[in-house]
């Protein structure tokens, strides 16, 4: 495991404390991964991630959590799935002696039983209606994970020796177990990979598929029937983004599946199986979980800008929102989910909102106290949180962009903090499709969050063009302007907060991981705002990225980055060669398979040779796209934060023995570093092309010339960032 991180001015600073404690003790929250009704509406069963491993636990839907809710009181395992009509519970489990996953029926007299071991990696498990039969999906050795789970590790078990990659390799398929003789057959598709399923029982399912059997081939995925007596598949739908979260009718004739862009929060789309008619349902939005009634009412839960909502639509077009909410309500895929009884009178799901930490709820859907939530459990009781973890407070925020659009997020501070300007960090999520929500502590860019607000910091969550939450439209904006009008959004954001005297333009830093840290990377370039900047498992080079990530040819195309070499070149962080210079830490981890390791590489190189501003490349080995382990994610809090703090204002005069006079702001740069331009922002020419900059005799300024995301229980859109979970995706 790594030391402590080395600083300038030493570690026992108050901040750099708090920083690495908070992040501690976010490392050591139980998560719950979801929560199931059973159908007759008695009992829920809880899936949580505690630090001695994966529960279930089984509650009474009337249950009071009178005590806190221990991992001895559960079943070792995950993906719990209520065999309809009985008191069963199917579920997955890890061995203890290692191995494959075993799928194991506990009863509901208290014994269990060993049905089948899992041939891969178990990504969903549905149960048919009839409670005779489930469906496995797998990912088998040799698929690709990384950037595909949120939370979880590349790989769950040690790597093959060697590793084979090769056109027939890696698809992910069905398989189909009898439950009462426990026989495990694959069921195809022949040749496709299935990335999400929908199935209710028999031979008929409903599937987002793809040729590719890497991450990339998610961009490119269709909605296909899939026969499973005979292992092939029926085109329902080619999409012109990308899609998720099908549901299929209880009578098999409708199914509807979720379009949107890259991670997927999106329009329902309603299939007729039997004419083939496809119909976008309209006045839905950034919907996530889908649920479709014989007569064609629909019920959904969703994103609602930085919260969540959940509703109904009915077959005559009509929309009703039961619950919208400043809270975030997840599922398998970390995304809006719900459970219901069979009756739709109980509905369940797993809650957190700022300063109330994750829990599984139940509440009714009919009378006086329709949708307001009841905690089924006390997984992380609040008098055994540390107290700066609770600290922080969340609220939304928002301001104008350039051209006058309305730009959310969210503020994060103590309310005890000092008065006067604070220093500031923006912190970019993935995606960009991904997106800031009120939760008790947001976990992208390491987690940092919570513990840079604990610490002092005003933190800014930004939800700029091209985050999911505000509609398809928002989210599709920045296709062919990757690092335009979303860069722009949030400069606005900290021009905004400067002129108000919140923030401190001495002591302001820009973080971001995924495309979060693309975007802080360019910001660092083309801007004199930022004192600091940390860029997280970014991508830098989008021509190189094409060609080595699992997720290059889909995800680029997508977003129409490129496609010639020098369109490529242009648009990536690389060619903005550090700008007039902004100390530049990155971090990325070894096992990156999204954003491959060579992508910190050939950035930090870039800026080392610009020698405009320091700049700094910390590689930690066994992490993959996203950091999962709780003492790296700790010591790269740490070093983080000693990284803003060296070169704030405070920082440079702490290094150099100096005092400013009062309300004097030191320069931005670094000492010895390259002075910045005047004004606070370079110039760009177009979207998509590169920043006007000071010329240079480097040969490296040439432009090219020529053409050319376990959740155990679920399968969650592949990701190009997203919040890290400590069950730790």
């Amino acid at each position: 495991m790594p030391g402590p991180a080395p600083t300038a001015t030493g570690p026992e600073r108050p901040a750099h404390r708090l920083v690495r404690r908070v992040r501690a003790a976010m490392s050591r929250l139980v998560q719950p991964g979801e929560a199931r009704l059973r159908p007759d509406g008695r009992a829920v069963a809880v899936s949580a991630f505690h630090p001695e491993g994966p529960r279930v636990h089984l509650l009474p839907a009337d249950a009071e959590p009178t005590r806190p809710t221990r991992a001895e009181d559960g079943i070792p395992g995950y993906a719990p799935r209520w065999i309809p009509g009985t008191p069963d519970l199917l579920h997955l489990a890890e061995p203890a002696s290692g191995g494959p996953a075993e799928i194991r029926l506990h009863a509901g007299d208290g014994t269990s039983r060993l049905l089948a071991h899992v041939p891969g990696e178990a990504e969903d498990l549905l149960v048919s209606d009839d409670g005779t039969e489930a469906l496995l999906l797998v990912a088998p050795d040799g698929a690709e994970r990384d950037g595909m789970h949120l939370g979880l590790p590349v790989r769950l078990h040690h790597a093959p020796d060697p590793e084979r990659h090769a056109p027939d390799a890696g698809h992910r398929t069905l398989h189909l177990l009898d439950l009462a003789t426990g026989n495990l057959r694959a069921v195809g598709p022949v040749g496709l990979t299935v990335w999400n399923v929908a199935w209710r029982g028999g031979e008929l399912a409903v599937a987002t598929v793809s040729d590719d059997p890497l991450p990339a081939g998610y961009y490119r995925a269709r909605c296909a029937a899939l026969d499973l007596a005979h292992g092939t598949a029926r085109t329902l739908h080619s999409p012109e983004g990308q899609l998720a979260a099908p549901a299929l009718s209880p009578d098999r004739r409708h199914a509807v599946v979720t379009e949107g862009i890259s991670i997927v929060a999106g329009r329902p789309v309603l299939l007729d199986l039997e004419t083939g008619t496809r119909t976008t349902l309209p006045g839905i939005e950034d919907a996530t979980w889908c649920d479709l009634a014989d007569d064609g009412t629909l019920r959904f839960a969703g994103l609602a800008g930085t919260g969540v909502r959940a509703g109904t639509r009915t077959p005559d077009g009509t929309v009703t929102v039961h619950r919208t909410e400043e809270a975030a309500l997840t599922g398998p895929a970390y995304q809006p989910f719900l459970s219901y009884s069979a009756d739709g009178t109980l509905v369940t799901a797993v809650r957190e909102a700022p300063g109330t930490p994750p829990e599984a709820v139940i509440a009714t859907t009919t009378g006086p106290d329709a949708w307001l939530w009841r905690p089924l459990t006390r997984l992380n009781p609040a008098q055994e949180q540390d107290p700066a973890l609770t600290a922080p407070r969340s609220r939304p925020h928002a301001w104008q962009a350039p051209d006058g659009t309305t730009i959310h997020g969210l503020l994060l501070d103590t309310p005890d903090s000092d008065e006067g300007p604070r220093p500031l960090a923006v912190l970019l999520h993935g995606g960009p499709s991904w997106q800031w929500t009120s939760g008790y502590a947001p976990g992208d860019v390491l987690g940092l969050g919570p513990a840079l607000a604990a610490a002092g910091h005003l933190v800014l969550l930004p939800n700029p063009r091209g985050s999911s939450g505000y509609g398809l439209d928002h989210a599709r904006a920045v296709v062919g302007d990757t690092g335009g009008a979303d860069l722009d959004d949030v400069l606005s954001g900290v021009r905004d907060l400067h002129a108000r005297g919140l923030a401190d333009p001495g002591a302001t830093a820009v973080l971001g991981h995924s495309y979060g840290g693309y975007l802080a990377a360019l910001a660092a370039a083309r801007s004199a705002l930022f004192t600091s900047a940390v860029v997280v498992s970014a991508p830098t080079d989008w021509y190189s990225f094409r060609h080595t990530s699992v997720i290059g040819g889909g995800y680029d195309d997508t977003y129409r980055i490129g496609p010639g070499l020098r369109e490529l070149h242009e648009a990536s962080a690389v060619a903005a060669h550090g700008g007039p210079g902004t100390p530049t830490l990155l971090v990325h981890g070894l096992a990156d398979r999204v954003t491959p390791i060579g992508q910190a590489h050939e950035l930090y190189r870039v800026l080392t040779a610009a020698g405009n501003a320091p700049a700094e490349l910390l590689v930690y080995p066994c992490e993959g796209h996203e950091f999962t382990d709780p003492e790296r994610l700790e010591d790269a809090a740490g070093r983080v934060e000693e990284w803003l703090h060296q070169y704030s204002a405070r920082g440079a005069h702490a290094a150099a023995h100096r005092t400013a006079a009062p309300g004097r702001l030191i320069p931005r740069t670094a000492p010895g570093a390259a002075p910045a331009v005047p004004g606070d922002t370079l110039p760009r020419t177009s979207p998509g092309t590169a920043p006007s900059r000071p010329p240079t005799d480097r040969a490296h300024d040439a432009v090219p010339e020529g053409g050319i995301p376990r959740t155990p229980s679920g399968t969650a859109s592949p990701t190009f960032g997203g919040p890290a979970r400590e069950q730790e995706r």
